[in-house]
């Protein structure tokens, strides 16, 4: 008799990371159900506020490495893309939108390196380059303008937003939902509890075809 595979939160989180199963679609985790697994566990959603896709249908994850910097200057992001690891994520606070501290350059850059995707707090341009190469970006806003070179914002720190705090190491989960974060310490709970959600609402969607009303299902 064939051994039954041991589920557990190491065989959940591999399957989910390495994008390599054979039921990647069914592995896949949506934003919305991360941050409701955060919420439920530790009382804040993990969601960056305002962040959009630049160009739908992405669903990428993995560690982030971060930086700082403002509008006028985008010279730190080609530091933060050159310590950025392949797989990773890099995510960008700009101190306002005004300028774009991303574009078709750093997109093209960042995708040579092997880089998961880019997420701007902070406006990016060159938009229909970026959408072109299928290079996953996210970021508050689109204007056509840009700083300069300048290199004095910092690489490789803490981010805060609002009530949120984004570590390098830490892990962000991106689609056309936004972008959650899941901190390093609680990623193999937070995954096992949002599995646990997607299992629950694949339960719930097919008693609603199989006739229930989701005020019945919900006993509301």
């Amino acid at each position: 008799m064939a051994k039954k595979m041991e589920i557990s939160p190491k065989s959940i989180m591999e399957k989910f990371s390495s994008g390599k199963s054979n039921k990647k679609k069914k592995m896949e985790l949506s934003t919305s159900q991360i941050s409701d697994a955060m919420e439920s566990l530790l009382g804040n959603s993990g969601v960056i506020p305002g962040i959009k896709p630049l160009k739908n249908g992405f669903n990428i994850n993995g560690k982030v490495m971060t930086a700082k910097t403002s509008s006028e200057d985008w010279g730190t992001v080609l530091d933060a893309i050159e310590l950025t690891k392949s797989g990773e994520i890099l995510l960008l606070q700009s101190e306002d939108d005004d300028k774009a501290i991303w574009g078709e350059l750093t997109s093209k850059n960042a995708q040579k390196n092997g880089l998961k995707g880019t997420v701007i707090y902070g406006a990016v341009r060159d938009v229909s380059a970026v959408r072109s190469m299928n290079y996953p970006v996210f970021s508050l806003s689109i204007v056509p303008n840009a700083g300069a070179p300048l290199a004095q914002g910092e690489v490789n720190i803490p981010l805060h937003f609002e009530n949120l705090t984004v570590r390098p190491g830490d892990t962000i989960i991106a689609d056309d939902g936004g972008v959650v974060v899941v901190p390093q310490e609680h990623y193999s709970k937070v995954i096992v509890a949002a599995f646990k959600i997607k299992e629950n609402e694949e339960r719930i969607l097919n008693l609603i075809k199989s006739g229930k009303s989701l005020k019945e299902i919900m006993k509301i």
